[in-house]
């Protein structure tokens, strides 16, 4: 390898740290990351975790755990184990440097680098970023396996074993694979296929059956937590009767085409690239090629019926495209590309960085007070409950006790923010006065009663989110909002009140 791509590839690498680093406490955590920081909490210190589809594998948590005991509970360190994943995810395609082509390998690692999706996901507590990456570390070993080593096919098993201990979407990736697999099949003469299917079965039978060895034992292990919990040795099962319920009563709920105006409006460079480098090979299309192409078009199916719609699954239907984005861009730059597709090429590059940074740095929460949103934000904590929830640690600071008294919807995310302050958590009883007292609207009278006069109350919204009316999104509208992030129709939210004793000095205590 020249020194030049060695260069390029440590420049890309911290170019990926640092955007997923930088101001990464800044955002305030979204519902899911406090409840996440609240079970590794827990975890690290009772060493608790039984098995609940509600809130996905144990993998997590425990790596959550680890990162609290060494570094101390915070936003930062909840979205470092994303953060980590995300960076390696960029590198990942280095080792398809051989098969891809050094510039389709580099190319693939620049978009993950500043997809907006990706580097968006890659700064949230949640799981589908470290999936992502466990899902292409498999991919690529079993792509290593071409260069005559068996020994990567058990790696590739223990892979995807880490994407079953995260989330229960290796149930929706399984026939994914098989329909990518099915597409190379179909390219093949029935007969051919057939051939050369026994011809691998014959050669790697043995390592192909240690690799789902090691899938069963690291995932009964991990479930079961060393089989403290042998119950849960049918968690496939369990798993998939509440996945499948919340899919048929549509629990978070969209119409089909939910991702498709998130896929044109955000990742159409890795999309549209994607399909031009397949359209302009038609025919002459690699293995690998029609392997990535039907396994994203089936995600990209897949998720639209599947009945959760959340903006975060966007990443498992754009990583499928991503080798052949990168090999259309690396053709496109190259001497053999035409001046005109530079330029547009080149367009989409500048337009992705915009939506990248836009979605991650200038607009990354929603409220009522801004007429700016973005599609990819999800019902998110509000900048005025982050800043709630910075005024209460600054009470704590100064001693008072109870600091706070918090009832209603706002116990998340504070009973994360707030963990180890004193607060008391419930409307606060006839007498008590804490500086500070959360609660719904519709307990507004009961806690005012209760504290007597000498509060001050304000309404702010602590969630909000992007009311998509879509009859409402015209051409105008859309490239009005590309470029300005101005919303076309209203953002909602849920509010809370907040009472602030007048007198600092009043006694705390009943």
């Amino acid at each position: 390898m020249r020194r030049r791509e060695k260069v390029c590839w440590l420049a890309l690498l911290l170019l990926a740290l640092v955007l997923r680093v930088w101001d990464l406490g800044e955002r305030p955590p979204h519902h899911d990351e406090a409840v996440h920081g609240h079970f590794s909490h827990e975890v690290l210190v009772r060493g608790n975790y039984r098995y609940d589809p509600t809130y996905h594998g144990p993998l997590l948590y425990f790596f959550n755990a680890g990162v609290f005991a060494l570094l101390g509970e915070n936003l930062v360190t909840l979205r470092l184990y994303p953060v980590l994943t995300g960076v390696a995810l960029v590198g990942l395609p280095f080792f398809l440097r051989r098969r891809l082509g050094a510039r389709a390998a580099l190319w693939c690692g620049v978009l993950l680098a500043i997809s907006p999706s990706f580097l968006y996901y890659s700064r949230f507590a949640r799981e589908d970023l470290p999936v992502s990456l466990f899902t292409a570390a498999a991919g690529v070993l079993f792509l290593l396996l071409r260069r005559g080593s068996w020994r990567v096919l058990p790696w590739a098993g223990a892979m995807l074993a880490l994407h079953a201990l995260s989330k229960e979407t290796i149930y929706v990736l399984l026939p994914l694979l098989a329909a990518g697999a099915f597409g190379v099949l179909l390219r093949l003469r029935l007969a051919v296929a057939f051939r050369r299917t026994v011809a691998w079965l014959e050669k790697y039978a043995a390592p192909a059956a240690s690799a789902v060895l090691v899938f069963i034992i690291i995932t009964l292990t991990a479930y079961t937590v060393f089989f403290i919990h042998p119950e849960d040795v049918a968690f496939p099962l369990k798993a998939f009767q509440y996945w499948y319920h919340q899919h048929t009563i549509q629990r978070v709920g969209g119409p089909w085409f939910y991702y498709l105006p998130r896929l044109a409006l955000y990742e159409f460079l890795i999309i549209g690239a994607a399909l031009v480098w397949v359209v302009r090979r038609r025919g002459r299309l690699h293995s690998v090629e029609v392997f990535c192409l039907w396994w994203g078009l089936a995600s990209v199916g897949m998720y639209a019926y599947l009945g959760e719609k959340v903006p975060w699954l966007l990443v498992h239907q754009v990583l499928p495209f991503v080798p052949l984005a990168g090999m259309q861009l690396a053709r496109t730059f190259s001497p053999r590309g035409r001046p005109w597709s530079r330029v547009v090429a080149a367009a989409g590059l500048l337009a992705t960085v915009w939506s990248a940074v836009a979605v991650t740095f200038l607009y990354p929460a929603t409220t009522t007070s801004s007429d700016r949103a973005e599609l990819l934000v999800f019902v998110q904590t509000t900048p005025e409950a982050g800043a709630l929830a910075r005024e209460g640690m600054a009470l704590a600071d100064s001693g008072e006790n109870p600091a706070a008294a918090v009832a209603g919807e706002a116990t998340w995310p504070l009973a994360w923010q707030w963990l180890g302050l004193p607060v008391y958590w419930d409307i606060p009883k006839a007498g008590m006065r804490p500086p500070l007292v959360v609660c719904d609207p519709e307990k507004q009278e009961v806690a005012q009663a209760n504290l007597g006069p000498g509060y001050r109350a304000q309404r702010i919204p602590l969630r909000a989110w992007w009311v998509e009316e879509w009859g409402q999104a015209t051409p105008g509208n859309v490239i009005r909002w590309f470029f300005t992030r101005q919303v076309w129709s209203p953002v909602g939210a849920s509010d809370v009140v907040v009472l602030r004793r007048g007198d600092r000095g009043a006694s705390n205590g009943p």
